[in-house]
């Protein structure tokens, strides 16, 4: 008696990356659950992150911005797989991290950090520095006895501090100095990618500069590639190479700094950029505003077509009906908007420039 042949699953096309690329999303999505009833069942979702697609190259700072609530902590931490994703694929350097087991994650995640937001919470205030920057060093079986004390006052350096401070506690210090501890804990392990989560959002204006600095001379030294996440436009526009503009879950624009800082073409885009104040009472009197109207959608119920129609100033009835994709219109400039060549983009929308003194 012949033997039925078994069905085989099937199998997922290996990953493909353009060459200098070190991150690729491929429509990436984050949803979180609602709970709710006698039995907590789940009666909705948040839609996070909603089919983001986009290419981090080797080597290169990429800002993204976007209102509080459109989902940029989200990637940034499903790019780590810190939040699992519910759809799409993260593919660093050539390999799927959608599809690793929990072993295969754990090893791959020492090419890849985090700087959170809050240099005070994000460190443990029972642990001394040089055990806070030793801690990843430990998990990840690195240096071990005078080989891990010499690398931690080295990293200590590397960031600006002393060796005596190793024997502090996170209290002890500034929050520019703790933002500094933080950033020598990521880079323990020699990784070749950080996400700096709106990593100088908390500082002073001069304390800002001053870890800017730091982080172009760090990137300059150990060829990393930052994805750098911000709601400060013009700090955005003096770090980043190129930008990636966030709205409701979805990357709405995206282009090279320069590019996109002197022809948005996006209408949100636009609209953040008249939103920066400026500093002349004369030019802020010239300045042309984009008031929007109403609130961002609930992400939980987000609308139909473009996420953006509800409140843009140019949308029409069809803008409703159908998601617009990420479309190249000039070259490495990409915008999602049925009706992006309607609008002026010759108005001057200039962000001003940064006055925290980065170099």
């Amino acid at each position: 008696m012949a033997r039925t042949a078994r069905r085989q699953k099937p199998v997922a096309p290996p990953p493909v990356q353009a060459a200098g690329d070190l991150v690729t999303i491929d429509g990436l999505e984050v949803a979180f659950p609602i709970t709710g009833g006698l039995l907590n069942r789940e009666v909705g979702r948040v839609h996070a992150v909603a089919g983001v697609s986009l290419s981090i190259r080797a080597g290169e700072i990429l800002g993204l911005v976007g209102e509080s609530g459109c989902g940029k902590t989200t990637l940034g931490r499903a790019l780590l797989r810190l939040y699992e994703p519910t759809g799409g694929r993260v593919v660093f350097d050539s390999v799927d991290l959608t599809t690793l087991r929990p072993e295969e994650l754990r090893r791959t995640r020492r090419h890849m950090q985090m700087v959170f937001q809050d240099p005070f919470s994000s460190l443990s205030p029972r642990m001394t520095v040089g055990n806070i920057i030793a801690e990843p060093m430990r998990a990840h079986g690195g240096a071990d006895g005078p080989d891990m004390r010499a690398r931690v006052l080295e990293l200590l350096d590397l960031v600006g501090l002393t060796a005596e401070q190793a024997e502090r506690y996170p209290h002890e210090f500034s929050g520019g100095q703790r933002q500094r501890i933080g950033i020598a804990r990521a880079l323990a392990l020699n990784p070749r990618f950080v996400v700096f989560d709106e990593a100088v959002s908390a500082l002073d204006v001069s304390i800002q500069a001053q870890i800017l600095n730091l982080m172009l001379e760090l990137r300059r030294d150990l060829d990393l590639t930052y994805l750098f996440i911000s709601h400060d436009l013009s700090v955005v526009r003096h770090i980043a190479d190129r930008v990636a503009v966030m709205y409701l879950g979805r990357v709405v624009e995206l282009a090279p700094a320069d590019v996109l800082f002197a022809r948005a073409a996006h209408p949100y885009t636009r609209a953040l950029l008249s939103a920066v104040p400026e500093a002349d009472p004369l030019v802020e009197k010239q300045r042309r505003r984009t008031v929007l109207q109403g609130d961002v959608p609930n992400p939980s119920d987000p609308p139909s077509g473009c996420p953006f129609h509800t409140r843009c100033p140019h949308a029409r009835e069809s803008c409703a009906q159908a998601v617009q994709e990420l479309v190249e219109i000039d070259d490495g400039h990409f915008v999602a908007c049925h009706r992006w060549d309607e609008i002026d983009t010759d108005a001057d929308l200039r962000v001003p420039a940064y006055s925290g003194g980065v170099e």
